[in-house]
């Protein structure tokens, strides 16, 4: 393989995890925003990494280009700003690109606020940098503005505010450990409300990921462990496996413990505070896995070719 498309492959990684963490502290923060501790530290907190995210997302997207305009031209990566115009104006990546580029700029006018309207300017821009990203992906080989283009926005919306939340949520949560920082109660409404919207979000990945498989290996007649493509598919599939067992665990076992101890906050209660906490984190590393593998996924030719 090209060593410029590996690298755009680590790029295009480190994208979607950008993209999942600006969602994910989006998100956190209108759940806080809702809260009485809505305005303290962790709120700050979070806008400054939504808007650290967008930004370091929007050199990512940057250097994706001069990447991209070096491989379609065969040029060295030093030698690749002459081809960049001609990529812009003469190709579909380019107009592509320049959709999500403009989206995630524009998300990036919220700053660190953490208010309605810093919320929706981050929402629209986010929508805007999606709708750019699935034009450039598999889902485009049919053209725009398709239904298979659509749902692919969906899926691409519905993966990041799964993974995010929960990468964002679990340095939260452990700095709420200290009790002064947030009260029982709050804390079992937060992921209460957390759980809630993770499981949302998980069930439109799924259906969405159903039919983008079938859409993408629909002319593959090879067996599909028998290409990379469904190698790295399966590899995909089991992280998120791992990802569903360990949410579904936090939901099914710690979660309702937690609600149940949270009157009184004594060991009970702090032990199903730690055992949240350990998973939601080792869930995190997990989802970061995902979206690595995503990256690949990506780059990889459904065709097997």
């Amino acid at each position: 393989m090209d060593p410029l498309v590996v690298v755009q492959i680590v790029v295009a990684a480190a994208q979607d995890m950008l993209f999942a963490v600006a969602v994910g502290a989006l998100v956190c923060g209108v759940l806080l925003g809702r809260q009485d501790q809505g305005r303290a530290a962790a709120s700050v907190t979070l806008g400054r990494s939504r808007l650290d995210a967008l930004c370091v997302l929007v050199l990512a997207c940057g250097l994706y280009l001069w990447l991209q305009a070096a491989v379609m031209s065969g040029s060295a990566f030093s030698d690749a700003g002459a081809a960049v115009g001609a990529v812009l104006r003469q190709s579909h990546f380019g107009i592509a690109w320049s959709v999500g580029f403009a989206g995630a700029v524009f998300a990036c006018l919220g700053g660190t606020r953490n208010s309605r309207p810093a919320w929706w300017l981050a929402t629209v821009g986010i929508l805007v940098y999606v709708a750019g990203k699935a034009s450039a992906s598999h889902a485009a080989d049919a053209g725009d503005f398709t239904v298979r283009e659509a749902a692919h926005v969906v899926h691409l919306s519905a993966t990041a505010l799964w993974a995010g939340s929960v990468i964002v949520a679990a340095p939260v949560l452990w700095r709420w450990n200290d009790p002064a920082s947030a009260t029982p109660l709050r804390r079992v409404a937060f992921c209460t409300q957390l759980s809630h919207l993770a499981t949302i979000a998980l069930a439109v990945v799924i259906v969405t990921g159903l039919y983008n498989v079938t859409q993408d290996t629909a002319h593959l007649t090879a067996p599909l462990l028998s290409v990379l493509y469904g190698r790295v598919l399966t590899l995909k599939l089991v992280f998120v496996t791992l990802a569903v067992l360990l949410g579904g665990y936090n939901r099914m076992i710690y979660l309702p413990h937690l609600r149940t101890t949270a009157e009184d906050g004594g060991a009970a209660y702090r032990d199903a505070q730690r055992g949240i906490d350990r998973l939601l984190a080792v869930e995190a590393v997990v989802m970061l896995a995902v979206l690595a593998v995503a990256g690949v996924l990506g780059h990889t030719s459904p065709s097997g070719g």
